[in-house]
């Protein structure tokens, strides 16, 4: 529940943005000369997933009537994809980064039903939706950023492996 609160906050003070929890962000392969989705740990993130996320109303208008058919076709099709979706379509007008916010490095859901994200299959669906987008859009409109928003009432020790992220002086 704080961290609900402490995002619609955060919100309020960047209502042109994205802002919730967790990041993922986009990497490019040079091996393949293609995009990839990636959810793994990163100080870069460059998209936050909708499902605990704010954006204006006015995103979801834009969503639904003005976003190229092709890619909300393509979403419905894989029935995926609809917050990397909604992710290109605000960076694409505002071309700012979505924010994150709380500091927990993982969301864990103890007795929800099994992830989509443990099927193999949505990660493949994922990385095709993001190269499709930018093939529509025509470039790669996702702004990465190493910013977080964290409330000093998450008291988090930072794991060893997690402080490459942060620079205390």
């Amino acid at each position: 529940m704080i961290a609900c609160v402490y995002t619609s906050r955060v919100w309020r003070e960047s209502r042109d943005q994205i802002v919730g929890f967790p990041g993922r962000f986009h990497a490019w392969d040079s091996t393949h000369q293609a995009w990839l989705y990636n959810s793994n740990y990163s100080c870069e993130l460059s998209m936050v997933l909708t499902g605990a996320a704010f954006f204006h109303k006015y995103y979801g208008y834009l969503y639904s009537y003005v976003m190229p058919r092709a890619i909300r076709d393509l979403v419905d099709e894989y029935t995926n994809c609809e917050d990397i979706a909604m992710n290109f379509l605000v960076s694409h007008i505002t071309r700012k980064p979505p924010i994150k916010v709380t500091s927990r490095w993982t969301f864990r859901c103890p007795g929800c039903p099994q992830a989509l994200s443990h099927d193999e299959s949505h990660f493949r669906e994922r990385h095709k939706c993001i190269n499709f987008f930018v093939r529509v859009y025509g470039y790669m409109p996702l702004v990465y950023t190493q910013f977080r928003a964290d409330s000093v009432l998450f008291k988090t020790r930072l794991p060893h492996d997690k402080t490459k992220c942060f620079k205390f002086i």
